[in-house]
């Protein structure tokens, strides 16, 4: 057994067998490197072949002298007039071109990006998948790929990204019940089952409670805050929640409720004036994003511009 302890042979010995040892490691390290590098060439350059698309402006960009910011450039310039074929194609050809892996994870998330605004779901999620390989904890590419699984209507992966943002520190609270609810609406159970545990994800939670103020009103126990649904209560014909002061001002303001009272909202004031002269006076709705401050023509959970969750603001005006 001595003859595995160095300390009783000759220190020349334990030298020579430790020199030999860290370049035994470093030797296979660096055959490791070349092989993982191969074989992350090889992963890429399956990626671009299954989604390239063969042009003459494509031969010419390969062959161009083109930096990956020229190239990025000119991806987005294509993006924003909607030609997302060549963004595309562009993007695969800066994939190609890239050396550090920073630079491809900014690819694949603009290749991502693209590939969901022209509606190829499938290959954003792949594009992310690849960009979250390269960096783990980056809540944008997460972000983003919780959009798409949404839109997939794939909730449970969406709520395991969900994970991944709270262990990044994000708050998810009200965006996991808010997604347990869709699920819920989404599943095969009877409506009364659903409606029982939608209702129970609700309490206290703005999101849900405008969902089932769309779907349940009637089941409604807790109703949402005025501001929350003025859009929803505008098609309403018959007045409810008379006993919440915004909301008896709005319905007596579109003439829906008989009982007189102050309105303090100048908005509903002038529309009440407007109602009584027969000037058929009504509310018109913008949704505006309070992070990117991006106007929808269409109320939204998640911006569809910065994809943040929770940040629409519904804006009203008077018009006759």
């Amino acid at each position: 057994m001595d003859f595995f302890f160095v300390e009783y042979r000759d220190p020349l010995f334990g030298l020579i067998v430790l020199t030999a040892l860290v370049f035994i490691i470093a030797s296979s390290h660096y055959i490791w490197r070349i092989f993982a590098s191969k074989d992350q060439k090889s992963k890429l350059d399956r990626f671009v072949k299954k989604f390239e698309i063969n042009s003459t402006h494509q031969q010419i960009l390969k062959n161009a002298n083109l930096s990956i910011e020229n190239l990025n450039f000119l991806a987005q310039i294509f993006t924003k007039s909607g030609e997302f074929e060549k963004a595309v194609g562009i993007y695969l050809i800066a994939l190609q071109k890239s050396n550090e892996a920073n630079q491809k994870e900014f690819i694949f998330f603009s290749l991502a990006q693209v590939y969901l605004k022209a509606g190829f779901l499938e290959r954003s999620v792949e594009a992310l998948l690849n960009a979250l390989k390269i960096k783990a904890r980056n809540k944008e590419s997460l972000k983003l790929l919780k959009i798409v699984y949404l839109k997939l209507k794939d909730y449970d992966k969406v709520l395991d990204v969900l994970e991944c943002l709270f262990e990044l520190g994000e708050n998810i609270y009200a965006e996991k019940a808010l997604i347990k609810a869709l699920k819920t609406q989404a599943s095969s159970k009877e409506q009364e089952q659903k409606v029982k545990e939608i209702l129970a994800l609700s309490k206290d939670n703005e999101y849900i409670l405008r969902l089932c103020f769309l779907y349940y009103k009637d089941k409604l126990t807790q109703m949402p805050k005025f501001e929350n649904v003025i859009d929803l209560l505008n098609e309403c014909k018959n007045p409810l929640n008379l006993e919440d002061e915004k909301y008896h001002e709005f319905f007596y303001a579109k003439n829906l409720s008989t009982k007189s009272i102050p309105i303090k909202n100048h908005k509903l004031k002038i529309l009440k004036i407007l109602n009584d002269n027969e000037l058929s006076a009504n509310l018109s709705f913008t949704y505006v994003c309070n992070n990117c401050k991006n106007q929808n023509p269409l109320f939204f959970y998640h911006c569809p511009f910065c994809y943040e969750f929770g940040k629409c603001e519904i804006y009203y005006e008077v018009k006759a």
